[in-house]
């Protein structure tokens, strides 16, 4: 009995291709879009706790908040960017594989991918926030 051949993107018929492409997108979009609501989640979370805390009673926890803070976002940040770059990748596949004459996976506009720029800037502004919150803090000390 013979197994059927491997099917890959080469021999996909284009619509096939197309569909099988764009749901990978619509994938990382949405791992883009998750991560970045657990960021803002978490970042929300941690800012308010922080702020009710009292240096004489928590203060290994005013130290400790910063530094949690931030090691939240660049880890949130790195996933983010794990899942903007696989849709570079399968965006370069549909561009490979001449897909763009049956349909644009990206929009096609004048702002080209400046849509990321807020998924890109967010952890490290965060990051940022909590490094500034950290050395207010040891200042005032």
């Amino acid at each position: 009995m013979n197994s059927p051949e491997p099917t890959t993107p080469q021999t996909l018929p284009d619509w096939e291709l197309y569909h099988a492409l764009r749901e990978q997108w619509t994938h990382e979009d949405n791992l883009v879009n998750h991560r970045l609501m657990w960021l803002i989640l978490s970042q929300g979370l941690l800012f308010t706790a922080y702020g009710t805390l009292t240096i004489d009673k928590h203060r290994w926890l005013v130290y400790g908040f910063p530094l949690f803070g931030m090691a939240v976002a660049a880890v949130i940040g790195v996933s983010i960017f794990a899942a903007l770059d696989s849709s570079r990748a399968i965006e370069v596949e549909y561009r490979r594989a001449g897909l763009e004459r049956l349909c644009h996976l990206v929009p096609q506009s004048a702002t080209g991918h400046r849509g990321n720029w807020a998924a890109k800037a967010l952890p490290a502004v965060f990051a940022t926030l909590w490094l500034l919150a950290a050395t207010g803090f040891i200042q005032a000390s």
